[in-house]
């Protein structure tokens, strides 16, 4: 197939929406088809690409100052993509949904290419700032709606909002289609624990408890950090490593002073992407929590990302996490907004080396086995096609 990719995200960036983008396309490049991705210019795009070989990227220059870069970005993926609809006309065009970034409606105005719309989120519940405003937002809605009608497939990375958008436009369920994230088990994989914990610096006893991602309020870390002052009257030597940055880091560094806590709780900052699994490999339980800030509760990469590098998790009970990781046998699940219940978690894990082991290769085997990206991609494939055929159909 020769599928034409749309987003928003700047690749460059190795953040959640950003990864999803790049694996996606490398994993159906690397399945025999011709991908081509349109996204906005990124400082460090180079890089990012690396690791998307087989991919075609026409990156479009956007201004980045404020209101600009939108507006920028509209106006030049929307010529873009009107010159990559008559040069080479693309079977299907394969939308990642940006909230207000209209611009394949409007390319799309006289084409009668089949539209896949991946929607990770419901706009009123993701916005913040100035897209906050009453006008704005009834735009970003309307803005959904539009591209509801015009795609003959929706997919998410969970049913809920898949929910939510047919709450806000009727979509025959027949077009809707759920595929989670994955992991590259050949990137993430398991790595001799000692040897990278010298290599990080790491010289504490432990043992480690590590979160590996964005700071934000929806992860509960807070709960995590109030977890910890439970957990070190068991265990003095205990390390938790919050490896990342973002909003809530600021709240944290204080929660962390405030339960003199500073001795056992390490801030990495951000660190590059082939560093993630090493921060894996040197903890001996991994976390992945969520906090009910919104109506559905997506699908975390991390989770598979620790899953893959043979690590246990404790997670917050519930659709998606905890009920993932107890399906597969691969960790346990903690209520949420609890630090007892989770420190009592943590700690069922921390005393038990046979139970850890045991989990950690059970998650390994069970990513390994189809929940990598090439599994998804072929998930995503099908949808695809599906797609095309009901487009000639109709015709």
């Amino acid at each position: 197939m020769r599928i034409l990719t749309y987003c928003d995200e700047d690749i460059g960036v190795a953040a959640g929406g950003s990864r999803q983008v790049l694996e996606f396309a490398k994993a159906l490049a690397l399945r025999g088809h011709e991908v081509t991705l349109v996204a906005p210019q990124s400082e460090r795009e180079g890089a990012a690409l690396t690791a998307s070989i087989q991919v075609q990227a026409a990156f479009v220059p956007v201004a980045r100052w404020g209101g600009l870069r939108p507006l920028s970005f509209f106006w030049g993926s929307m010529r873009l993509l009107k010159q990559l609809l008559r040069a080479r006309p693309p079977e299907v065009l394969l939308w990642f949904d940006s909230p207000g970034q209209m611009a394949p409606l409007w390319a799309l105005r006289n084409s009668t290419c089949p539209v896949v719309y991946f929607v990770n989120g419901l706009p009123l519940e993701e916005v913040q700032g100035p897209w906050l405003h009453p006008p704005l937002r009834e735009w970003l809605t309307h803005g959904l709606r539009l591209a509801s009608r015009k795609a003959n497939a929706l997919v998410s990375v969970c049913p809920e909002v898949l929910v939510g958008l047919r709450n806000l436009e009727p979509v025959d369920a027949t077009r809707c289609s759920v595929i989670r994230n994955g992991v590259d088990p050949d990137h993430f994989f398991p790595q001799p624990q000692e040897k990278i914990r010298a290599e990080l610096g790491l010289t504490t006893q432990g043992p480690y408890i590590a979160f590996v991602g964005g700071f934000f309020p929806w992860h509960g870390l807070d709960t995590l950090v109030e977890a910890i002052a439970f957990v070190v009257k068991s265990f003095p030597t205990v390390q938790c490593l919050l490896v990342g940055d973002g909003q809530t880091k600021k709240n944290l560094e204080e929660q962390v002073q405030q339960l003199q806590l500073s001795p056992h709780v390490l801030f990495t900052g951000r660190v590059d992407f082939d560093m993630v699994p090493k921060w894996i490999a040197a903890s001996d339980v991994c976390v992945v929590l969520h906090r009910q800030t919104r109506s559905y509760p997506g699908d975390s990469m991390k989770l598979w990302e620790y899953l893959a590098c043979g690590r246990p998790v404790v997670a917050t009970a519930g659709p998606g996490y905890g009920d993932t990781v107890e399906e597969l046998r691969c960790g346990l699940s903690a209520k949420a907004d609890d630090p007892a219940d989770l420190a009592r978690q943590l700690l069922c894990l921390l005393v038990d080396q046979d139970l850890r082991r045991s989990m950690g290769k059970r998650g390994r085997m069970a990513v390994a086995r189809s929940h990598t990206w090439t599994a998804r991609a072929g998930q995503l494939e099908q949808v695809c096609r599906q797609a095309i055929v009901g487009t000639k159909s109709a015709a």
